[in-house]
């Protein structure tokens, strides 16, 4: 197998990123592509200090973090961090500026090129396609391999489904990645993956699309990302062939689904997939808080009383009313680390993973 291009994006325009993507796949037609995109310069730090590109394209305005204020020189910032020693960054073979703004092409860095951004123009285009065939020759210095990748929100998201498959999928354990970010992950995040993926139309060896998995709770973020998914990509569209959608719905956890089929339901997330042994301890260490209205599907004015009176069991009451604070999560799921029996539910929520993945 042949080591494949690994590309950093630093841009929030996801037009002008699926153009770019195209451009270069004009240059690399049948080989895979390992492309990760960044909104922010903490979040491309991020990137660097796990991984190693080949080549970093980055757009000249941009926040220091995310949802923070767009800054002229964000990308002279985001390289000023990569020479830093003390950062510790991978620091990409090569860097591309690439801007909508002419007035500040030339005002960039001595040592990498700023290209003008236009979308019609062919002259970024032909500078990115010769980059591309120059690091095709070369990308032997750095091995990165691309495989199938499930996409989650956050780090806790990331060690459940690890721990998960180290407890009940060893065999699989080197066969597919679970990628996550620590810093401005969640639900956009895998959406912004999950786009960039299908636009690259990766395949393998055999010519069948290599596959990814968007994993999101069954909450409002989550129901809102998977909406703009159908309505972007075309269910008939090779892009679609190389992913899969799935959320933490109640069908993986006999608990959720007695729940619901005595006519309750409400958004879940991840947590709400761990055994109820883990939910009476974190009741007892003050780690939850009651559900508001709007996590409720359908139903108003939910209390005990009336899940008594629909026949709900106490475990299925005190998970129906209970959901854990976010300060806790962190502990919450530490606390699911330690006992393999909590994680049974997200073991069936990974077969289909496994099984979307094809692997």
């Amino acid at each position: 197998m042949n080591p494949n291009i690994s590309i950093l994006i630093v841009d929030d325009d996801m037009n002008k990123i699926q153009n770019i993507i195209s451009t270069i796949k004009t240059k690399i037609k049948d080989e895979p592509l390992k492309i990760d995109q960044a909104i922010s310069v903490s979040e491309a730090k991020e990137y660097l200090l796990k991984n190693k590109y080949h080549l970093l394209i980055s757009d000249l305005q941009m926040p220091l973090h995310t949802d923070g204020e767009l800054l002229p020189n964000g990308g002279e910032a985001l390289i000023k961090e990569i020479y830093k020693k003390r950062n510790k960054l991978n620091v990409p073979l090569y860097i591309i500026g690439l801007t909508q703004h002419h007035e500040i092409t030339t005002n960039f860095n001595n040592l990498w090129k700023v290209l003008f951004y236009n979308m019609a123009s062919e002259d970024w285009k032909t500078y990115l396609r010769d980059l591309i065939f120059h690091i095709e020759l070369i990308k032997e210095n750095l091995n990165q391999f691309l495989i199938e990748t499930i996409f989650v929100e956050g780090k806790n998201d990331f060690k459940l489904l690890q721990k998960t498959t180290e407890l009940y999928f060893e065999e699989f354990v080197s066969n597919f990645k679970i990628d996550y970010v620590d810093y401005g992950g969640g639900t956009d995040w895998v959406e912004r993956k999950i786009i960039i993926w299908c636009k690259s139309l990766n395949k393998k060896v055999d010519q069948t699309p290599l596959k990814a998995i968007g994993l999101l709770d069954n909450d409002l973020p989550g129901l809102r990302v998977i909406s703009n998914l159908k309505q972007n990509i075309s269910e008939e569209s090779a892009e679609r062939k190389t992913f899969s959608i799935l959320k933490t719905c109640q069908k993986y956890s006999p608990i959720l689904k007695s729940i619901k089929n005595k006519g309750i339901e409400f958004h879940t997330t991840m947590e709400d997939l761990i055994g109820i042994e883990i939910w009476k301890m974190a009741k007892n260490n003050n780690w939850l808080e009651h559900r508001k209205d709007e996590n409720y599907v359908g139903i108003d004015g939910v209390c005990h009383e009336l899940l008594i009176s629909k026949g709900l069991t106490e475990d299925e009451i005190l998970q129906t009313l209970y959901k854990v604070k976010d300060e806790f999560k962190d502990k919450f799921t530490n606390l699911a680390l330690t006992n393999s029996v909590s994680l049974i539910n997200i073991s069936y929520l990974l077969k289909e993973c496994i099984n979307k993945l094809k692997i």
